[in-house]
């Protein structure tokens, strides 16, 4: 790259040197294109006059010829005969006639004549113009000599001069090209590190997210023992509170239940657990399951836990145990003064304290609340549905 770069500063340079020869060359040069131009001029003008000079000698000529004739035709008319002859006349008018163009190119000749004259003299001051400006010319040339002025060498450095410039041409090309090219890698370096920035910064992030994914791994795995220890603390509590429940519920009949890890609730049979159930027995299980579990939340809460809603616990309970379930959410008034219940059963409304009937209007197309406590008995009294 640097080669090429001096090779075009050593070109450059020589090329300003041979762009500039000699002065006196040049001054003799330009003089002598001056004088070959006005040497041009005055050979055309010459011509020119010259050929208007062989015009003159034309018209001299046939003026002569023309004045003869005229003297011959003034001597024939004083040699006719005196007295008025009109055939005569007549034939001297058609010659007049005939003679008017002749005599009008006359007087044009004789015009160009009288012109022709000055530029007789002005050809003889073009002619001494060219012999002075002739002997510049050579005296120019002579001076050329003297300076040892070479056509061949002049064509030469011509030439040297010519291939020197293609040469810084071809210079300033490949140098244009090696910028390119340089400017092109520059641009794909810096690509690259960007790229490699944006890895780099994809790098740190998935070690940030692994990081991120170890903790979150740790914490559901220590939540997921936290909740098994929990879990395994109050399976018993809770299975002691609901066995209590289902005494109450099967009056007697069944008073233990036991939990399995995933809290399904299996009915104890003096001790022994009971495949099989009905229907309404496995929903009095659930039940208790879910009373015991919001008497837990109650007590563990640290104050009273007001409301308590069961929606649909009464299932395949049959008249009996229904009343059960009644009775014993009366039992739990002291935990939960507001007990609501939302049932499909209308047998159950005569054991509840309130009722309130939600029923759709067809009309208006929207649910309509009634309350329909005022139709309950005096003896109604505890529970809400």
């Amino acid at each position: 790259m640097q080669a090429i770069v001096d090779d075009g500063k050593y070109f450059r340079h020589r090329l300003e040197q041979l762009a500039q020869p000699p002065e006196t060359v040049t001054t003799a040069e330009a003089a002598r294109e001056a004088l070959l131009v006005e040497s041009r001029r005055a050979s055309e003008r010459a011509g020119e006059l010259r050929a208007q000079l062989e015009e003159r000698e034309r018209a001299v000529a046939q003026r002569r010829g023309l004045e003869t004739r005229a003297r011959v035709l003034d001597g024939m008319i004083r040699a006719r005969p005196i007295g008025y002859d009109p055939q005569r006349h007549d034939a001297v008018r058609a010659e007049l006639t005939k003679l008017e163009p002749v005599a009008l190119e006359a007087a044009k000749l004789a015009e160009r004549a009288k012109r022709a004259e000055i530029l007789v003299k002005e050809a003889e001051l073009a002619e001494q113009a060219l012999s002075v400006h002739e002997r510049r010319a050579r005296a120019l040339a002579a001076a050329v000599a003297a300076e040892r002025f070479s056509e061949q060498a002049f064509a030469a450095a011509r030439e040297r001069h010519d291939r020197a410039a293609r040469a810084l041409r071809e210079a300033e090309l490949a140098v244009a090209e090696t910028r390119g090219e340089l400017t092109a890698a520059e641009a794909g370096i810096r690509e690259v590190e960007r790229r490699e920035a944006e890895q780099a910064a994809r790098e740190r992030q998935i070690a940030e997210l692994k990081v991120r994914l170890r903790l979150h791994q740790e914490l559901d795995r220590a939540f997921g023992d936290l909740r098994a220890d929990l879990n395994a603390a109050m399976r018993p509590e809770i299975a002691e509170l609901a066995s209590g429940f289902l005494a109450d519920l099967t009056d007697g009949r069944y008073e233990a239940v036991d939990l399995t890890e995933d809290y399904t609730v299996t009915i104890l049979d003096d001790g022994v657990p009971k495949p099989v159930i009905s229907g309404g027995e496995e929903d009095v299980a659930n039940l208790v399951l879910r009373l015991a579990i919001s008497q837990m939340i109650a007590e563990r809460a640290g104050q009273p836990l007001t409301l308590l809603v069961l929606d649909e616990i009464f299932g395949s309970l049959d008249e009996s145990r229904r009343q059960h379930v009644v009775g014993l959410l009366r039992r739990l008034a002291d935990r939960f003064p507001q007990v609501v219940l939302i049932t499909h059963i209308e047998q159950v409304r005569e054991g509840l304290d309130r009722v309130m009937r939600v029923d759709y209007d067809a009309a208006r197309g929207t649910s309509v609340v009634r309350d329909e406590t005022a139709t309950l008995g005096a003896a109604d009294a505890g529970v809400a549905a």
